[in-house]
């Protein structure tokens, strides 16, 4: 092969370079083992292509070799990318590649230009650096959410989307996004990992339609999964995440969207240390607390009466990045708020949607009482009064919500050790589950099911919590190997 050509032409009147790129040559094995970790760091884990790692490896570390002597070394190491689907529209199982096949990944060398190849080699800054832009990015979203909600419609949220047919959520759903990777984690914590690559597929192919619906949750739903991946430890799937999300992003949303930037910094970050995996997860924390302020004051002056705003705060609170953001010191405002939400729709128009924004300002009242308040009293006259008002209901959506008043109430009974009560009523909580989602393998089912095994090993029934956890199991598998997805609407993207 022909060494590399001068990668850009010298601007008229310039001088050549003091000193040009090394030359393409033979390397010792002592001088091919010292860049091992690096090449490895850039092909494997960060997944870049071979002309990337060849072009930082000789633009940064003055180590210039063929491809051939690249791939040499690769199969000499037994480096091995796994496949990765380059086309939005199609999932390819995830395989090892056959021995013919190993360097089909590694094309022939382009010529780079000398801009591609200067990012390319400022891809790795300090870990300092990387974060404090990030941070810097992360407080455009305020002002992002400062927009949605003095423009974002109720009548258009995606819960209202999700409510209208809970037994087959919008593919464009982001929170359903979420708990597929959510999943994922539930499988790979449990050993079942075909299970959790077929989550992991699965939200990838969702993540390509949730990115054509710039809502006020994308970012923080997005960011909910970064930190999950960071925190758990998951670097592999998380560059997997980022280069995925970063290329449609990039397709489908305006270039200076909050999204597409976050995306951008986060991929230069170190996840390869204890440190710079703790120094990102600061970041998209105190992003969060930051919004958490900014919502809170949207609360009462004046109070809003946007839902997505409640259960931004209240309802998607539970998720790693966004525990103990302490709302308590907004208790008076929110529960003013709140009881003022649910008066307005009382006196609404008797049709579906505002009967299912009811239930939502209900559940949302209970979540935040129980939850955020810690006033368990309150809370369980509010989960009698939701699951009174659900008792008869026939929709889906009111079985939803049912659902939700029983495994509350449960929880509260636990707290008193009454762990019949709270067997029976989480128990019940599974049935009115199934029944909203129209089947017993829905992803929300297993999610109740993890929730009654607890309660057994709680109650000391080790090995009834066992059986739960077999079952649930056996539910995630129909529900990954179901092809719910299939025939929804296409969507015209660029390749991947």
């Amino acid at each position: 092969m022909n060494h590399l050509p001068m990668l850009a032409p010298r601007l008229p009147g310039h001088s050549p370079p003091a000193s040009l790129p090394p030359a393409s040559k033979e390397h010792t094995e002592l001088e091919w083992e010292s860049k091992k970790s690096i090449i490895k760091h850039l092909y494997i884990d960060e997944s870049r292509k071979l002309n990337e790692v060849m072009a930082i490896l000789e633009k940064k570390h003055g180590f210039a070799a063929t491809e051939q002597m690249f791939k040499k070394r690769l199969r000499k190491w037994n480096f091995r990318k796994r496949t990765y689907r380059k086309h939005s529209h199609a999932t390819s199982p995830v395989t090892p590649l056959r021995r013919e096949e190993e360097d089909d990944d590694a094309e022939d060398v382009p010529r780079v230009s000398l801009q591609e190849i200067t990012a390319l080699t400022c891809l790795q800054p300090s870990p300092l650096e990387c974060h404090a832009r990030l941070e810097v990015v992360l407080g455009s979203v305020m002002s992002w959410s400062s927009e949605k909600l003095d423009t974002y419609q109720l009548k258009s949220d995606q819960m209202s989307k999700y409510l209208a047919h809970p037994n087959q959520p919008p593919i464009e759903d982001s929170r359903t996004m979420y708990r597929t990777f959510e999943l994922f984690f539930d499988m790979w914590k449990y050993g079942k990992g075909n299970l959790a690559g077929l989550a992991a597929r699965k939200g990838f192919y969702i993540l390509e339609y949730v990115l054509t619906v710039d809502h006020p949750d994308l970012i923080w739903h997005m960011l909910d999964i970064i930190f999950d991946m960071i925190q758990k430890n998951h670097i592999q799937l998380l560059g997997m995440f980022l280069g995925h999300a970063t290329a449609l992003a990039e397709a489908r949303l305006p270039q200076q969207h909050p999204l597409v930037r976050i995306l951008h910094q986060l991929r230069k970050c170190d996840f390869q240390t204890e440190e710079g995996r703790q120094q990102a997860t600061h970041v998209l924390r105190q992003a969060w607390l930051r919004n958490v302020d900014l919502l809170g004051d949207r609360v009462s002056s004046p109070p809003s009466d946007s839902l997505w705003l409640y259960e931004q705060l209240i309802w998607d609170a539970r998720t790693n990045l966004r525990r103990e953001s302490n709302l308590a010191r907004k208790g008076e405002a929110m529960t003013n708020a709140l009881e003022a939400l649910a008066l307005s729709r009382e006196s609404g128009p008797d049709d579906e949607s505002n009967a299912s924004d009811s239930l939502r300002v209900a559940a949302l009242m209970l979540e935040f009482a129980q939850m955020d308040l810690q006033n368990k009293e309150k809370a369980k006259e509010l989960a009698v009064s939701l699951l009174e008002s659900t008792q008869d209901s026939e929709t889906c959506t009111g079985a939803r919500f049912h659902a939700y008043a029983r495994k509350m109430l449960a929880r509260i009974q636990q707290g008193r050790c009454e762990w019949d009560l709270a067997e029976e009523n989480l128990k019940m909580a599974i049935r009115k589950r199934e029944a909203a989602h129209g089947t017993d393998s829905d992803i929300r089912v297993v999610r109740d099911m993890w929730v009654l095994a607890d309660h057994y090993r709680r109650a000391g029934k080790p090995e009834v919590a066992d059986l739960v956890i077999d079952d649930a199991l056996s539910r995630a598998q129909r529900y990954l190997e179901r092809n719910d997805l299939v025939g929804v609407k296409e969507i015209e993207s660029t390749t991947i």
